[in-house]
């Protein structure tokens, strides 16, 4: 019954009115420019960065998501660039999102001392996204039998036969950013403009605006070294899109080139998941893995979700830029 249940949501979702909700990484700053577009160039090298999301392998069909995206900083144009596609698959309906991007961010140095600085930086981001769904494999109310379940019956409903895709579809995003040695916070706006996603044209189909705040700090647990190895860094991230709202909050351990953290979301109005990660740190190699334990009455159904992150942070060609640049103090994770 929770497959029947399933596959009637995902084609109400485009029949109606009903709001999609983003994908959603648990490794939020492991996949920086889908968290906030003021993250391009918050490296002073070349920085790529793939992510990869298994949603809810337990249950019937496949909910995935892929990521990848390159971001560096540039003195001449005093901020950032950066580019990203991503593309998530969801259910037996194959319901599937595209996206492509190119993002600029500009430095604003309130503060620039060499240990004790002030910086805001603020981010644009124009792309488009194209959505399609395999309408064959819908199952829709009139199918299901109120006591015997679905029977294999034939719709009555009007669909197109097959795959049906929509037209590539603008949507722009904005974002600001402040960090200091110590503290840093954001906020961005996704899909300002509202962007209508409907496959039959419905104007009241349109995918909300996503409000993203995270903050954090680094705190030095062995400052009295000279060159301290060891922090820890608690963090809390808040995002709203239409009636959908989470928090998520936790804290990074930080030592050398291993990194652990534990994480728990809650979602309106439950609780959702316990997150684990680990990461570990080489050169200019970044490897992170976290799984998430769902805690709320879907874990009989839904145990957990897999996340793998990869970046690789390359310095930039100009020493002088290393001296010049001041990087966020947040966890890559």
């Amino acid at each position: 019954m929770k497959r029947v249940l399933l596959f009637m949501s995902l084609g109400l979702l485009f029949a109606g009115t009903a709001n999609a909700q983003d994908p959603e990484f648990t490794q939020f700053y492991a996949n920086p420019l889908y968290t906030n577009p003021a993250f391009a160039g918050t490296t002073a090298g070349p920085r790529f960065c793939i992510n990869f999301r298994d949603q809810w392998p337990s249950i019937s069909g496949t909910f995935v998501t892929y990521a990848a995206s390159y971001d560096q900083h540039f003195d001449g144009i005093g901020g950032g660039i950066g580019a990203q596609v991503w593309y998530d698959q969801a259910g037996d309906g194959r319901l599937s999102t595209s996206s492509f991007s190119g993002v600029y961010s500009y430095d604003l140095r309130i503060k620039d001392a060499t240990r004790d600085y002030f910086i805001i930086k603020a981010g644009l981001q124009a792309g488009a996204f194209q959505r399609s769904l395999d309408f064959d494999k819908l199952h829709f109310g009139d199918e299901i039998d109120p006591r015997k379940g679905w029977l294999g019956r034939v719709t009555q409903e009007r669909i197109p036969k097959g795959v049906e895709t929509t037209d590539f579809i603008p949507d722009f995003s904005a974002g600001l950013l402040a960090f200091t040695n110590k503290y840093y916070g954001g906020f961005s706006v996704n899909h300002i403009v509202e962007p209508t996603q409907s496959f039959f044209g419905n104007p009241n189909s349109t995918l909300p605006r996503k409000y993203t705040v995270n903050a954090g700090m680094t705190i030095t647990v062995d400052n009295w070294k000279r060159d301290p190895s060891t922090f820890i860094s608690p963090n809390i991230l808040f995002q709203q899109q239409a009636n959908f709202r989470q928090v998520n909050f936790g804290a990074y351990f930080i030592k050398n080139y291993f990194v652990a953290g534990l994480w728990y979301r809650q979602t309106r109005p439950n609780s959702d998941a316990l997150m684990v990660l680990i990461g570990v740190k080489k050169d200019a190699v970044r490897i992170g893995y976290s799984y998430d334990l769902t805690v709320s009455d879907a874990r009989a159904a839904a145990t957990g979700s897999h996340e793998v992150s990869l970046i690789i942070e390359l310095p930039p060609m100009s020493p002088k830029q290393v001296r010049k640049f001041k990087k966020i103090p947040c966890p890559g994770f």
